[in-house]
C-alpha cells in the first residue's frame, strides 16, 4: 500500500493498494459508510485520489478486479457519481449503470453497486443548498441516474478528467472554493442536458435481495442451506438466485463464500501471532469446515496463501 500527500496542495491525497484491505477500501468515498468486496479472482490493485474542497469532497478510483460496494453515502452531503470508463455495465441498486452515466444521491443515500473489473469512477460530494442555486430539480427520496447525449458526454468527461489531471500534476496551490463551484456547475449543466433519467426506487426485488444479504451476514458462521433462504423469502430457489444475481452480480452461495473469505482475510490481517492452529480456528469460526477447500478457494481469490496474508501485514 502507498499513500501520498501533495506537498503544495495538502488537501489532495492519493492512495495505491496492491492487495485487498477492507479497512482501507471503506474510506474510498470520504464520509460514506461502505463495504467493498472483491468478487473475482487474482491480485487486487486499486488507485484512489481524494480532494478535500471548501464545501465538498472529490474522489476518484480505479479497481483492477470486479467489486461489490454496499452501504450509504455521507449524511452531510449529496453525491454525484460518474463512471469514466468500464468494460461493461454495472448494477446499481438493481438497475444497470453504464459508462458515462451519472448518479445523483441524497444524503445518506443507499449504494449497492456491482462494478466490473478495470473500471474508473469518481464521486463529488456537495451541499444541497449550493446545488439548489443552480435551478436543477433534485430528487425527493430516490436516487437518479442521468443518461447523457454524446455531445454532453464528450464535453463533461473531458473537463472532469482534465481537472483530475491538473490536480495530480500541478505544483501550484489551488483555490478550493473556486474549484468546488466549477465542478458543481459542470454537473448541473450535464444534469440539465440529460436525454433520460431513471428514479432508483427500492423495488420489491431489491428489498428481497437485501433481506437475503443481511441474513447471510448475520449467519455467515453457520451452515446455510437453500431451504433457509426459501423459508426466509417465500420464493423458489430459482427466483432467489435470479434476484440476488440481478442486484449483487453473483448467486447467493457464491457471495456467501466470498464474504466468508473476506472475513477470514480481515481477521488474519489483524492477528499479532499466527500458526496453523490459528488459521484453522479462524476459518472454522467463519463457516469453513474443510481446510483443503478453504485454502484452495482463498488462494484462488487473493492469489496468496492464508499464512502469506498474515506475513505481509506483520
Amino acid at each position: 500500500m502507498k499513500n501520498d500527500q501533495n506537498a503544495h496542495n495538502p488537501f489532495i491525497n492519493t492512495q495505491t493498494l496492491t492487495y485487498y484491505d477492507i479497512d482501507q477500501l471503506a474510506d474510498v468515498v470520504k464520509g460514506a459508510s461502505l463495504e467493498v468486496q472483491q468478487l473475482d479472482k487474482g491480485n487486487f490493485y486499486s488507485d484512489h485520489v481524494n480532494v478535500s474542497l471548501n464545501k465538498g469532497v472529490l474522489d476518484k478510483g480505479y479497481y483492477k478486479r470486479s467489486t461489490l460496494t454496499k452501504g450509504t453515502f455521507s449524511p452531510e452531503y449529496m453525491t454525484f457519481g460518474f463512471i469514466h470508463d468500464t468494460p461493461k455495465a454495472g448494477r446499481l441498486n438493481g438497475e444497470s449503470m453504464h459508462q458515462h452515466d451519472i448518479l445523483l444521491s441524497n444524503e445518506n443515500g443507499p449504494l449497492d453497486y456491482s462494478l466490473a473489473a478495470d473500471s474508473h469512477w469518481s464521486s463529488f460530494q456537495f451541499k444541497r443548498e449550493d446545488f439548489l442555486k443552480t435551478g436543477i430539480k433534485l430528487p425527493s427520496n430516490d436516487s437518479i441516474i442521468y443518461h447523457l447525449d454524446m455531445k454532453t458526454i464528450h464535453s463533461f468527461s473531458r473537463q472532469l478528467n482534465a481537472i483530475f489531471m491538473h490536480l495530480q500534476e500541478t505544483e501550484e496551490a489551488i483555490n478550493s472554493e473556486l474549484l468546488y463551484n466549477h465542478i458543481l456547475s459542470l454537473y448541473a449543466y450535464a444534469a440539465n442536458q440529460t436525454t433520460s433519467l431513471r428514479h432508483l426506487k427500492r423495488s420489491e426485488s431489491f428489498l428481497l435481495a437485501t433481506k437475503i444479504y443481511e441474513y447471510m451476514h448475520e449467519h455467515s458462521a453457520e451452515p446455510i442451506q437453500m431451504i433457509h433462504l426459501t423459508q426466509l423469502t417465500g420464493k423458489s430457489e430459482r427466483t432467489i438466485e435470479r434476484i440476488y444475481k440481478k442486484h449483487f452480480g453473483v448467486t447467493p452461495y457464491t457471495y456467501l463464500k466470498l464474504h466468508r473469505l473476506h472475513l477470514v482475510r480481515n481477521a488474519l490481517m489483524k492477528q499479532e501471532d499466527l500458526n496453523a492452529r490459528n488459521i484453522t480456528q479462524i476459518a472454522m469460526e467463519n463457516g469453513f469446515m474443510h481446510m483443503g477447500y478453504f485454502g484452495s478457494e482463498y488462494k484462488k481469490l487473493f492469489n496468496e496463501k492464508p499464512k502469506d496474508t498474515w506475513k505481509n501485514n506483520v
